[in-house]
């Protein structure tokens, strides 16, 4: 039942977020255009995606661990919610380990919660030969306590090419 409801408050945070965005003044000469760009990624939030980086390509798994909330969620692109603890299994238990780079780092921060989006390239060993696997990384993070920035919530989406809808 924690859960759900941890779930369930992790959603209404995105969607809030959503919103707000969504409600943000078009660019353009009388209101009309595009909507601005999204910040890109800096301060906390950039640092966080940094030290996540930092800690997968180091096979880290304390470091993961103290930067993920205790009921941090982890959803994969079906929407599935996998124990963030077997997530972090996966990406630091390869041999040889796997490396991330990220690229096209986007954030926002209020008070005492923020995000960072960022594009990524895991690349590992799968039957004796490098795969990369590219995606998309969508970060939820608040503030605790002792003033140190967890993740509460991670969603990934792994890059599709969709004839005529993608590049």
């Amino acid at each position: 039942m924690k859960k759900a409801k941890f779930v369930f408050a992790s959603l209404t945070l995105l969607l809030l977020c959503a919103a707000l965005f969504a409600q943000q003044p078009t660019a353009g000469p009388g209101g009309g255009g595009t909507r601005p760009r999204t910040p890109p990624a800096s301060g906390p939030m950039l640092d966080l995606a940094n030290k996540l980086v930092e800690a997968i390509n180091k096979q880290d798994t304390t470091t993961l661990q103290k930067l993920l909330a205790a009921d941090a969620v982890y959803l994969d692109e079906d929407g599935h919610a996998p124990p963030a603890a077997a997530w972090i299994r996966k990406l630091v238990t390869a041999t040889p380990p796997k490396q991330i780079a990220i690229s096209s780092t986007h954030s926002q921060m209020w008070d005492n919660a923020g995000w960072v989006s960022f594009n990524y390239e895991l690349t590992e060993t799968v039957q004796d030969q490098p795969k990369t696997v590219k995606g998309t990384a969508s970060i939820v993070a608040r503030k605790s306590a002792d003033g140190d920035w967890q993740i509460q919530l991670v969603h990934g989406a792994l890059y599709q090419k969709v004839a005529g809808i993608t590049q």
